[in-house]
């Protein structure tokens, strides 16, 4: 049975969906996918081999915020249309502003800041009024797994025990996340300013640095913090 004797299915981001065709004894030159309310999109077509009939890789693009779902549509291809079904798929993503944050914070301290948050995906984005999440200082983490490879421990610890301790001695504790303002449902295509109060543990300790992410969605937004004395915080 011919490929296009039933509709050609489009699977992917709406960035980028991608149907392959074996149906034409000479690879096409162009074409155009018809999205119900949306302007024809040009499709993309990239010869995968060159035999009789052709193996080709056809693809077009959405605009992003396009819902996931399934749907039917049309193709103009080799001077002939065929319906197509065009299954998106979601796609969750963020852009902060800014990309990153460096803080200095003492233990137990409450800081204020402000994140820019765009959603660029095509679902909505919770962003939950509270949350938490735990600072690492990464070179701690280096350090106490080299000391438990390299140095012999007490007779009444293992080496595993010893790397533990360590890691754990490098943990910042969690961060506690209230969203001032800007809680509720992201929708696709908008921008917020967040107002963020966080609340570091006790466990931050004077002259470490701390790394971690706060997450909206499967987007983080990353923190370095820079522990210092109560005295000094800022």
């Amino acid at each position: 049975m011919s490929p296009l004797a039933k509709p050609l299915r489009f699977r992917g981001a709406p960035v980028r969906l991608t149907a392959t065709s074996v149906e034409f004894g000479q690879a096409p030159q162009s074409g155009r996918a018809f999205f119900p309310g949306a302007a024809p999109s040009p499709l993309q077509i990239r010869t995968i081999r060159d035999t009789n009939p052709a193996v080709v890789l056809l693809s077009f693009r959405l605009p992003r915020t396009t819902s996931p779902g399934h749907y039917d549509g049309m193709m103009e291809l080799g001077g002939s249309q065929t319906p197509i079904e065009i299954d998106v798929q979601a796609r969750p993503r963020m852009r902060f502003y800014p990309s990153w944050l460096s803080l200095a914070a003492h233990p137990g301290e409450r800081l204020e800041i402000n994140v820019g948050a765009l959603n660029l995906g095509n679902l909505n984005i919770p962003i939950e009024r509270r949350s938490t999440f735990c600072l690492f200082d990464p070179r701690g983490v280096d350090v106490a797994i080299y000391q438990a490879l390299t140095e012999e421990p007490p007779a009444d610890q293992r080496r595993l025990d010893r790397a533990v301790e360590g890691i754990a001695e490098s943990h910042g504790g969690l961060v506690r996340a209230t969203v001032r303002e800007g809680a509720g449902n992201l929708p696709p295509g908008e921008f917020r300013e967040l107002v963020v109060e966080l609340h570091f543990s006790d466990r931050v300790r004077p002259g470490r640095s701390y790394y971690g992410a706060w997450f909206l969605g499967e987007s983080g937004f990353g923190i370095q913090v820079e522990g210092t004395k109560p005295s000094e915080g800022i």
